[in-house]
This record gives C-alpha cells, structure tokens and sequence, in this order.
C-alpha cells in the first residue's frame, strides 16, 4: 500500500474520532481516550506543559520528533483542520489541478513572530484565533454537532408517531450568534483557499504550520526528485496541493511540503522519494520574496500590534464592564428583578485557579463546552474581555457546575482547567452568593418560593423566618459559587440571587451540618 493511501486512512480514521470526541453527548468515550486522542495536538500539548508538565502533556515534543525526522507529519494526518481542508479541497466537479506557488516566507514569518510576540504579553487571541486544533474544535462544536443533535430530535420526533423510542431527545444551547459568526467566517475563508489553493492557509497563514517549517528545513529525511529520470511531465505538480513543486528547478520546497506524498503517486517514473537529506540535491530552494509584499506586511504588521494594544487595554477594562452592564440595562425596569445584577469578576471553571491563568491558557476549542453535562459552560462574547472572546464561561442562566462533576477538568486538552479530586473540586470556591431582598419574590409579590435553599448543595442559601414567611437568608463563606441558586431563581430579567466571581479561586469553608431548621412555615410543597 502507497504512503499515500495509507496517509489517508490515519487521517480519515483520525478525524471520525475526532468528530465524535466532539459531538459525544452520552460519554461514550472516556476522558482517557480523549486524552490520548488529542494527545499530539501541538498548541494544546505544549500550553499544558508549561502549565501542568508531565508525560501526558509531551506530545508535541513527538511532534517535533517527526518533523525533524521525516518534515511535516502532523500538518498531513494529525491535524483536524488540514484534514478538512483536503476535504474542502475535493468539493469541486473537477478533480483540482495546483501549480507552483511562490512563497509568502516574509507574510508567515511575519504573522509566527506576531503571535509570539503577542502571546508572551499575556494574551492568547491570536494564537487560538489562528491555532488549528482550535478553529476545528469550534466548528465541530458549533455547527456540527447543533447540526447532528438537530437530525437526532428529527428522527426522535418522527419515531415517535410510531411508538419507537429507539433514540432519545438531546437537550442542547444554542452557540451564541457572535461566536458562530466568527467561526463560521474563519470557516468559509478557510474552505475557499483550500477549494482555490490547496492548503495555503497552513503556508501563509497558520502558525503552527509556519513554525513547523523552519523545523522542516533541517529535516533528516525529505522528499527530493531525481534529475536524471525525472521528465517533466508536470503530474507532480498538479497534484501537489501545497505547490511547493518547482519543475523548473526540479526542486522541491519542504518547508513547505505537508506530506500528503500526491507526487510520490503520481509520478510514474518513480522520481521523487524520500532520500536522506544531506549531500544531495533536489530539495532545498532559495526562498522567493517579492518586494510589492513588503507593503502588505507593514499594513498587516501594524493591525496586529495595534489589536495587542486593544487586548492590553481591554483585560484592563473587562471587569469594569462586567459591572456596569447590569446598571446600563436595568433602568426601566420594575418590581421583582428590577435590582441590577453587579459583579465585579466573571465566573470561570473549577480548576481554572484563577482569570489571568485561565485566559492566558485557554485555546477556545469549545471541548468542554460539548462535554459539560449541565451546559453551564458557554461561549463568551465579551464576559471575559472581547479579546477572550469564544473563550467559555460559567452562564448560569443556561445552568449550573454539578456538585459532583469534574468533567470539564478530565479532558481539558491545554491545563487551562486542571483536573480536581472531586473532594478538592467540592471545597473550591470560584464564586460567592449574592442576594438582593429587593428583587426576591418572597418579599415583593409575598408569596414562598425556596427555589434557590432547595438547590443550594452546601447550603449557604438558607431560609429564614421574615414576617410570616421564609425568605433567603446566604452565607456566601461556605458558597462554591456553583450557580444553583442564580439558575433555579425565578425572577427576570435580573436574579434575586447571583454569585460573584473571585478572580481567584479560594477554598470554600466546611459548612456545619445542618441541625435546626426554622420552625415557622415550614417548605412542604416545592413551588415550582
């Protein structure tokens, strides 16, 4: 079997796993195996281990192994998105015809040192707007798996006028409009170079790609082409979708080369193979500038610093915000819910430690927001700043951290959320309960309600007798920050109860076990 053919069944086989990784509503798939099946995602593997370190997070290094060893491995068989791309590529009525491509060495090159200049000032927008793994996690969660869920609760439906239960209704939130917009553009730039040029995203544009080429440079073994029984017949040329093919030098550019071995198929002299790299031609190319692209990447230059100093700028202002938002919105409002809703943090996961970490970390892959089994986990807009966008956070409205869950923890790919012992994760508090009297029901309409008590699994929300009543009464010492109470209370549009964030997590007092309970009105009846 060809190198080829057996290229793209890996990467068949490897993006299926992918998919259902990502789309997996009833765990199916053990934390383990997700581990292990994203285990060489390079931008991930290398975040965790300079977070977390560890075996488990070592997967890049085998990345780099095989770059240096044999060139781009990963870019043909172990990267989601170059794997859609080939896909992408394919939906045309004609087979699609590449040619030679000059080099963008200056415009990647350029867009590389920006994301780490970027990066290492603290802000990971735009290495997870870029990052690969990243853009495929999002589009899997986004629109795949809304699209397969929707198809399932068709079918539920349709077996359900015939007394078939076969399959089961999957409750799902809808991905906010904003982050769809942003992935779904990403996607249709993305599928039009690769439909048009192959994959010159993965060579222009892509800093994982570009930084894995320097390294294929220097690689041992590389594809060469043999002079002396080469024809020029131009097939490897047309098959070679990264155009790094140049007959007129019967060379080939292999830092640019994504190793999908078209050109070792095709060519029916048997011209090019894989040859040790030192001490003969036919590989290495000068690199191809173009003087009229300096201008391109002044102007390109320029926006990207200047998008730094906006991200700089806004973690400096995300938390005024966050405070502001609640008043800006609830001026005409009355009665129950009419008090504004203040918090001075956002509420990141258990296991995230605290907001500066979990920003600088977390790559927006959307993996936790598909495996979170109460949907609290969600997409933000501008929760964390709006250049943390897409990256997830605790929406209370859509649910609530489960007492007795570490999911998000298990099979976070980058130790953005680490995993926590259950006990650790039952004690962290990311979060402190709020309550406002004057939004609660209890005391506007004068009606029990205990909605949020009845939630409450640490029992900071208490009630109390309150002129011939219970009302709430919290103890925000022994609240996780859980969000039960905020998503089980029933006022609009602002909570009578709410937590807090703490932008950085502390550990949560042991709460007394609870002896004596108000003697007056006892809640006998569940309200709702």
């Amino acid at each position: 079997m060809s190198l080829r053919n057996l290229r793209r069944i890996f990467a068949v086989a490897y993006l299926a796993l992918f998919t259902f990784v990502f789309i997996d509503f009833s765990e199916t798939f053990s934390s383990g195996f997700t581990n292990g099946l994203l285990y060489l995602q390079f931008i991930p593997s290398l975040l965790k281990f300079l977070k977390v370190g560890g075996l488990i997070a070592t997967g890049f290094i085998v990345v780099l192994l095989l770059t240096f060893l044999f060139g781009r491995a990963y870019c043909s068989f172990l990267c989601p998105l170059g794997i859609l791309q080939d896909i992408m590529a394919r939906i045309r009525a004609k087979r699609p015809r590449y040619k030679y491509l000059k080099s963008w060495n200056i415009v990647r090159y350029a867009i590389l040192a920006i994301v780490v200049i970027i990066t290492l000032m603290g802000s990971l927008f735009l290495l997870y707007m870029l990052d690969p793994y990243s853009i495929a996690g999002r589009i899997f969660s986004d629109f795949v798996r809304p699209a397969y869920y929707g198809v399932n609760n068709f079918f539920v439906m349709i077996l359900g006028f015939f007394n078939s239960y076969a399959l089961h209704h999957i409750d799902f939130k809808p991905i906010p409009w904003q982050g769809m917009a942003i992935t779904g553009a990403l996607l249709a730039v993305i599928g039009f170079m690769a439909w048009k040029w192959g994959r010159l995203y993965c060579n222009t544009i892509c800093p994982v790609g570009t930084f894995l080429s320097l390294i294929s440079r220097y690689s041992l073994f590389r594809l060469k082409i043999d002079e002396n029984s080469c024809i020029s017949c131009n097939r490897c040329v047309r098959d070679c979708k990264a155009g790094c093919i140049n007959l007129k030098d019967k060379s080939i550019d292999f830092s640019r080369c994504v190793a999908c071995y078209n050109c070792m198929d095709s060519c029916r002299e048997g011209s090019i193979s894989y040859q040790w790299a030192f001490g003969r031609k036919g590989s290495d190319v000068a690199e191809e500038t173009d003087p009229t692209r300096r201008s391109f990447v002044t102007t390109f230059t320029g926006m990207l610093i200047g998008l730094a100093a906006l991200g700089r700028a806004d973690k400096l202002f995300a938390q005024r915000r966050i405070r502001n938002r609640g008043a800006n919105q609830g001026a005409q409002v009355s009665a129950a819910g009419s008090k504004p809703n203040r918090r001075s943090a956002p509420i990141t996961p258990p296991g995230s430690y605290n907001h500066d970490d979990y920003r600088n970390t977390c790559t927006a892959c959307h993996l936790c927001v598909t495996a979170c089994p109460s949907h609290v986990l969600q997409p933000s807009f501008n929760e964390l700043g709006i250049f943390s966008i897409m990256q997830p956070h605790m929406d209370f409205r859509s649910g609530f951290c489960n007492y007795e869950c570490t999911r998000c923890g298990e099979i976070c790919p980058t130790g953005a959320i680490r995993l926590l012992d259950l006990e650790t994760k039952k004690r962290t508090q990311i979060g402190k309960v709020v309550f406002h009297r004057g939004n609660c029901i209890v005391r506007v309409d004068r009606t029990e309600c205990g909605a949020c008590s009845e939630h409450c699994p640490t029992k900071a929300v208490q009630m109390v007798p309150w002129q011939g009543l219970l009302i709430p009464e919290v103890n925000p010492e022994i609240c996780i920050g859980c969000g039960a109470c905020e998503h089980a209370c029933p006022t609009e549009p602002y909570k009578a109860i709410y937590v807090n964030g703490n932008p950085v997590h502390q550990v949560a007092k042991m709460h007394e076990s609870i002896g004596d309970r108000p003697e007056e009105s006892e809640l006998d009846d569940f309200p709702f």
